[in-house]
């Protein structure tokens, strides 16, 4: 995402859902990963959509909370480059892989 369309998507959250949190925002993501989930599962057709949902919440949330676009691309970068130094465990019984170190 560029961070014209990043401002975008926010100045009209921001209008839209003038009263919404960043807590409300998650709690309104839980609902739409589930949907998402559900989507994945059967392959439906329309699944993209729900992953962009998902975006647009997280996003938003993070926005809400006082981040900007910029802030959150270095959050990203920080985060990868912690996770690339970690070790890795063993799938479990849903694929989940959580770092062991």
């Amino acid at each position: 995402m560029k961070e014209q369309q990043f401002n975008e998507i926010i100045a009209w959250q921001k209008e839209t859902f003038g009263q919404a949190t960043a807590f409300s925002k998650i709690e309104h993501l839980k609902e739409e990963i589930e949907e998402l989930a559900v989507d994945v599962a059967i392959d439906g057709i329309d699944k993209r959509l729900e992953f962009a949902d998902c975006f647009f919440l997280l996003f938003g949330a993070a926005a809400a909370d006082g981040m900007t676009y910029q802030d959150i691309c270095n959050a990203i970068q920080e985060k990868f480059e912690i996770n690339k130094k970690r070790k890795w465990g063993n799938p479990d019984e849903n694929g989940v892989v959580k770092h062991v170190s």
